[in-house]
């Protein structure tokens, strides 16, 4: 168990705002702001068009926000722009103050443990993404970690997204 906790706390560095939205959810009063159900990213990479024509990428995401469910679809620079995108789209129609929340780094990391020799290296290993966001005021940082560098870039997201609407109780 220990070692355990110690790699959340490595695996977390950094990312103060995901480890403190890992407490506040176990709490039996917190209300999650939403929940991102599904994502779908189309990307499409054509070398051989000019540079700023070469991806085109689509992201439909499905989101349940105050007991419905909404499905909405955006474009973007890259499947992480897409996301981010689609779930603004939904998220900034019910909570304004989102519109003042932008990314502002993002780092991606293999995560490999030297302990195991089973473990996968290389691209098969684990990912860790590392995104700091600003709303003019404040900044922080969230984490995500998972086999697919999607599924741990929209968990960033979502983190960066939740914690500029922690403590509101809206719903």
């Amino acid at each position: 168990m220990t070692r355990d906790l110690k790699e959340d706390f490595f695996r977390l560095d950094g990312a103060w705002a995901s480890f403190e939205l890992m407490s506040i959810r176990r709490r039996d009063d917190y209300l999650k702001p939403f929940r991102v159900l599904r994502c779908k990213i189309d990307d499409q990479v054509d070398f051989q068009a000019p540079a700023p024509l070469q991806t085109k990428t689509e992201a439909t995401v499905s989101i349940e926000i105050f007991g419905e469910e909404e499905l909405v679809a955006a474009s973007g620079l890259g499947p992480v722009h897409a996301v981010d995108n689609a779930m603004r789209k939904i998220l900034e129609k019910h909570y304004p103050q989102l519109s003042e929340v932008h990314l502002e780094e993002f780092d991606v990391r293999l995560m490999h443990d030297v302990g195991r020799e089973d473990e996968e290296s290389g691209a098969g290993a684990l990912v860790r993404v590392l995104a700091i966001f600003a709303d003019g005021d404040t900044r922080w940082g969230t984490v995500g970690v998972a086999a697919d560098i999607l599924q741990a870039s929209v968990e960033c997201i979502i983190d960066g997204l939740e914690w500029k609407l922690r403590g509101e109780h809206k719903h």
